[in-house]
């Protein structure tokens, strides 16, 4: 019954009979720089790039209620390296809701890990912002930290903060077949 009912949400979910097509985009992010302040020590490594190519993401957009949509990543760059801060891995789904002359879609990972006399919350979180259009410019930003608590927490925890990351994309077009 289960293996039904999931097969029955997913034909109305993948558009097939519903009438319901999700967006798909392939977004382009550019590459960036951490500043000095993500690195425990205030500088950059030695071995810091500091140019690279942009990254590609393939995303699909579904409309929900109210003015809100859901973001799922299909493909392409799944964890950044936030330097001594926390990594934010893109997993499950970023929820949009419209701003002025964009949507704005956010997701946000508490992580606790309990040892032996402290406990350590890492908390990241990932932003987009663009018009849903055939083609479009926005920004991404993101946000890392490790917090401490307890008897053996030691020095400084590390945090990070990158906004104003040039995102650019394409709607792809697609076309759905229902299934004999």
């Amino acid at each position: 019954m289960r293996k039904l009912l999931l097969g029955s949400l997913l034909s109305v979910f993948s558009g097939c009979g519903a009438g319901v097509s999700p967006e798909l985009y392939a977004v382009v992010v550019d590459f960036f720089t951490l500043p000095d302040s993500c690195y425990l020590n205030n500088a950059q490594p030695s071995n810091v790039r500091v140019t690279d190519a942009p990254s590609l993401l393939n995303i699909q957009v579904w409309d929900g209620p109210d003015n809100t949509a859901l973001l799922e990543l299909e493909s392409g760059l799944r964890t950044i390296d936030m330097g001594d801060a926390p990594t934010v891995t893109l997993t499950g789904l970023m929820k949009g809701t419209r701003g002025t002359g964009t949507w704005n879609f956010s997701s946000e990972t508490v992580l606790k890990s309990t040892q032996v006399g402290r406990t350590l919350t890492d908390t990241t979180r990932f932003e987009l912002n663009f018009e849903r259009g055939q083609t479009f410019k926005g920004t991404g930003a993101l946000s890392s930290s490790r917090a401490c608590s307890g008897s053996t927490c030691t020095g400084t925890q590390p945090s990070c903060s990158v906004g104003g990351v040039n995102i650019s994309g394409t709607r792809l077009q697609v076309t759905y077949e229902r299934a004999p």
